[in-house]
């Protein structure tokens, strides 16, 4: 990840954006306020309210907006054990193909 912060995060206005790169693994926390969440490649769209938070779990840019006026902090990514790397890769890997040719009830 390639962002450095010498506070505990980010105040955002109404409609700020914050671009996060190379951030797979780090969490998007929201101190204050509503934020929107969206990752490259990835068709859900999030809203974190205060208190809640998301890791982001695709390579590729993430966007977060604010609603409202409000704070948000990118908590670290704890290096991962062998088994969750490969575990996350899998499931990486496994997301992007879609679903298997031939699958019933997907």
């Amino acid at each position: 990840m390639y962002i450095e912060l010498n506070q505990d995060g980010l105040c955002l206005k109404t409609k700020q954006v914050v671009k996060v790169r190379g951030g797979r693994g780090h969490s998007i926390v929201c101190e204050r306020g509503t934020v929107w969440v969206t990752q490259y490649g990835d068709p859900r769209d999030v809203v974190l309210r205060a208190g809640e938070s998301l890791t982001l779990d695709r390579r590729g840019l993430a966007l977060v907006q604010a609603f409202e006026p409000g704070a948000i902090r990118i908590a670290r990514a704890e290096p991962p054990s062998r088994a969750t790397g490969l575990l996350a890769f899998l499931k990486s890997a496994l997301s992007e193909a879609g679903p298997a040719r031939g699958a019933v009830g997907v």
